[in-house]
């Protein structure tokens, strides 16, 4: 499958430092792989040697669904009612807003409840309009992608553009907002949401789980502030936001686009990261884990990031071996994941005497809970 050595996303700079390689099982036949490294020039942590553009379209249009819940989960809910806290008293109730990648419009119900109502939206997702409306009664949501915005919106008369948690997915991150923020006029503010390096060091989070699939951007503060800075957006407001129900956290960040790229860009950046502590902690709660694991035949349980990266471990792993992977997403049912094909849960029985390994670290309580009323296998759990 073809790898993309793309330049620093933010200086273009090609001179970078090896922080950490994260090789991923493909799923679906979508090597996701990527290493993760440091800018020499600007300081930023990205993404390198992952894979090409066309692999990330398709791989986003068949395996990676975000489909609408019931209700909004506890930290989106947070996540919502900090931004609107963010944006009270910084954004006249008057301000025409549009959210690019607004999924189910779970932030316009809230900054609508809040008293803005000149809002829009856009997402690729086919239902997200009729959710939104059923949900929270926004209107004003069209189906159409990011670099899509200026064909569907008319941009020229939007006073915010809100991008949140999008950035880091981005494989084009610099062009595309390039080609976004060309369309907008001067003055324009953009809202933006990234997961922050800060909050990645937590003795409660899962070991690597910020390297995810998807992820391919890593920011904190500084880094925020210079690609906004380097596209011509000068810093209105900038704001942590602690997130301890996922033990992690986000950066919000207001910015105003002033029509053109400054012409000397100056960076400025710590010498040392705190992602540098986070990969050597991550390695010890990984080796940690994998102490659980029993030296034995297994079926893995989950389908997602974490197996991904686990399963290049437990081949190595004297004693183990993985005779298949089950996971309740039918969005994955029958992918390919590494040389195993997926299947449903329904499947542990035909083995009953095999353990089921636990792979998540988020939802493994609540999976292990469900295994042991429905199956007699044994489960096995990595984490305490």
């Amino acid at each position: 499958m073809p790898q993309v050595s793309r330049p620093c996303p933010i200086c273009t700079s090609e001179s970078a430092a090896l922080c950490f390689t994260n090789p991923m099982a493909a799923i679906g036949g979508f090597d996701m792989s990527y290493a993760v490294v440091r800018c020499k020039h600007c300081g930023f942590h990205y993404a390198q040697q992952l894979a090409d553009n066309a692999t990330f379209s398709a791989y986003y249009q068949t395996v990676s669904k975000y489909d609408a819940p019931e209700s909004v989960a506890p930290v989106d809910q947070a996540r919502i009612d900090a931004t609107v806290r963010f944006l009270d008293g910084r954004l006249a109730k008057t301000q025409r807003i549009a959210d690019l990648g607004c999924g189910y419009g779970a932030l316009l119900g809230g900054l609508q409840a809040a008293g803005w109502h000149y809002l829009q939206g856009l997402d690729p997702a086919p239902n997200a309009a009729q959710c939104a409306l059923k949900m929270f009664g926004v209107k004003g949501i069209q189906r159409g992608l990011m670099s899509e915005a200026h064909t569907v919106l008319n941009l020229q008369e939007v006073d915010v553009i809100c991008i949140m948690c999008v950035l880091e997915h981005l494989p084009q991150l610099r062009s595309d907002l390039s080609r976004l923020f060309s369309r907008l006029r001067p003055g324009c503010k953009v809202l933006i949401e990234v997961p922050a390096i800060e909050y990645f060091l937590n003795p409660d989070s899962e070991p690597f789980g910020e390297f995810s699939l998807e992820h391919i951007q890593f920011f904190d503060a500084p880094s925020l502030t210079n690609l906004m800075y380097s596209l011509g957006a000068k810093q209105l407001a900038l704001e942590l936001l602690p997130l301890p129900m996922v033990a992690s956290g986000s950066m919000l960040g207001l910015f105003e686009w002033s029509g053109a790229p400054p012409v000397d860009l100056r960076y400025e950046y710590p010498e040392t990261s705190p992602l540098t502590a986070y990969v050597v902690e991550s390695q010890r709660q990984l080796d940690r884990a994998l102490q659980r694991v029993p030296a034995c035949p297994l079926i893995v349980y989950g389908a997602g990031s974490h197996t991904a990266r686990l399963l290049a471990h437990l081949e190595k792993k004297s004693g183990c071996s993985v005779l298949g992977i089950v996971d309740s997403n039918p969005n994955l049912a029958g992918k390919q994941m590494g040389r195993w094909s997926v299947r449903s849960p329904s499947s542990i029985h035909e083995t009953p005497d095999v353990p089921v390994l636990v792979s998540s670290f988020r939802s493994q309580n609540a999976i292990a809970a469900h295994l042991q009323k429905s199956v007699a296998n044994p489960v096995v759990l990595m984490y305490h």
